[in-house]
């Protein structure tokens, strides 16, 4: 009977000790993503470690070597380029990013007119966006203030769409365009008003498989695109492909 154990020990021994699956996702699935991922791993006994940033900085570190399996992007034409220049990746959308302005109280501002009438008298000390230079949502950002006619605008930029929210939730901002689903869940007394999807272009967030990806990195993939991970996106906010 030890021996049948010691043998049956040894069988499971890979697998008890695989490595978790690494997975590179966008700053805006920060809340949305580990229950998710934790519910999946409770079901299939697969491991992964979740890394956030901006898209730019995620598939720059892919590019560098990153051991990344699975990453899930914020929007499509950074999976675009990593698919340029790494032949035999995957591609395929997963959700909608939204957009929200997101403001302390005390700023008044309570909506694109009143951010544009602060901004313009000179009110705004701070608005806080994601990098455009390498995140989607500080790109979409841009846009909706270009939309405005807004010029000049005090910018302070978060290195992802997450830091430029906590800006604005500790008060070093007054006022920030951001992702909605990490808004509706800041709480602290912000004022949040969903920005049109019409007003930016649109954030058709793509997860990419890099060649080579493990069963269980498939797996988490199917899972997310799969009728339980679109609907979890859909509560925490986000729009469905």
């Amino acid at each position: 009977m030890i021996r049948l154990f010691l043998l049956l020990l040894c069988l499971a021994w890979p697998v008890l000790a695989a490595p978790p699956v690494p997975v590179a996702a966008a700053a805006d699935l920060r809340l949305a993503l580990p229950p998710l991922v934790r519910g999946h791993e409770a079901q299939t006994g697969a491991r992964f470690s979740l890394s956030f940033g901006s898209s730019g900085q995620m598939v720059q570190q892919a590019l560098n070597g990153a051991p990344f399996q699975l990453l899930l992007l914020a929007d499509a034409s950074h999976a675009t380029r990593l698919a340029a220049a790494v032949p035999g990746v995957e591609r395929r959308p997963y959700a909608l990013g939204r957009l929200a302005l997101v403001a302390t109280r005390a700023s008044g501002i309570t909506d694109l007119a009143s951010l544009k009438a602060a901004i313009v008298a000179g009110r705004i000390r701070h608005l806080a966006i994601a990098n455009p230079a390498h995140a989607p949502y500080g790109v979409a950002a841009r846009a909706v203030l270009a939309g405005l006619g807004v010029t000049g605008a005090p910018l302070v930029l978060g290195e992802n769409v997450a830091q430029a929210l906590s800006f604005v939730s500790t008060g070093a901002a007054e006022v920030g365009l951001v992702a909605l689903p990490l808004a509706r869940a800041a709480g602290g007394g912000l004022i949040v008003v969903p920005v049109s999807p019409r007003l930016h272009p649109p954030l058709v967030q793509t997860l990419v498989l890099m060649p080579g990806a493990s069963p269980a990195a498939r797996g988490l993939a199917d899972h997310l695109a799969g009728p339980k991970g679109r609907a979890a996106l859909a509560r925490a906010g986000f729009g469905l492909p």
